[in-house]
């Protein structure tokens, strides 16, 4: 097998959900982060979207996937892709591989090579869909990915914590426009971290406005602040832009 065919699968993986989507939670997300050559990425975005969505769609409209996505970098760590695939579990992650894989090889060969000569490297993890607040219809230009490592002894508190103090306020920012919305999610497998909250955002410049009042609100209680801080082992941000749509779509 190709490294372009035992990537695509595992590159496929989370994207921004609807609260529509969400009512079918429990879900999983596969998530993987590509490096692609930036002299090859304008051909490998045309490739995608000239032959993998037409693929993706399909398979979202017959039901082996309940959703899927892609992004690219802006800011953070060394990959410059992220793809995203739902489904309700593995048995349907197996299925979309044999599909997927079977449909372009038979439909885009070409882009298959193609393909494979452009991945320099990869990484790959899943996660657990844990609760989404995100508008029906929202289309974020920018999707701010931030990653926590915590003690599974403190998660219980850690969750706690954060639905008392950080989700109304990012819920009131909703409300005011000023986040398009915000998907969290729980380790499954892969990486060191084992939490993490995407933030989307239509504007650039809201992400300084949001995480300001989000601090301000944490630290008008020191002792919380000091608590709910004290919780994080690690932490990580990268920043990413959507994907631009085929022509004409």
């Amino acid at each position: 097998m190709s490294l372009w065919c035992a990537a695509i699968f595992l590159l496929l993986a989370a994207v921004p959900l609807s609260a529509q989507e969400a009512e079918q939670s429990p879900e999983q997300v596969y998530v993987a982060y590509y490096q692609v050559r930036y002299a090859d990425l304008y051909d490998w975005i045309a490739d995608f979207n000239q032959h993998s969505v037409p693929v993706l769609r399909e398979l979202q409209d017959e039901g082996v996937i309940t959703g899927w996505g892609a992004w690219q970098h802006q800011t953070g760590v060394e990959y410059n892709w992220r793809m995203a695939i739902r489904a309700a579990g593995w048995a349907q992650f197996d299925e979309f591989w044999s599909e997927y894989l079977g449909r372009m090889q038979a439909r885009a060969p070409e882009a298959v090579a193609r393909g494979s000569e452009m991945i320099q490297a990869h990484f790959d993890e899943v996660w657990d869909l844990s609760e989404v607040q995100v508008p029906d219809g929202l289309s974020a230009t920018y999707m701010y990915d931030s990653r926590y490592q915590i003690s599974f002894a403190d998660m219980a508190e850690w969750n706690v914590m954060w639905s008392e103090l950080v989700a109304p306020v990012l819920n009131a920012a909703v409300e005011e426009g000023l986040l398009g919305g915000w998907v969290r999610q729980g380790h499954n497998t892969g990486g060191r971290y084992n939490w993490k909250v995407l933030y989307l955002f239509e504007e650039w410049d809201l992400m300084d406005d949001l995480f300001a009042r989000v601090t301000s609100e944490l630290t008008a209680d020191s002792e919380v602040w000091e608590q709910f801080t004290g919780l994080i082992q690690a932490h990580d941000d990268v920043i990413w832009t959507a994907v631009p749509a085929p022509e004409g779509m």
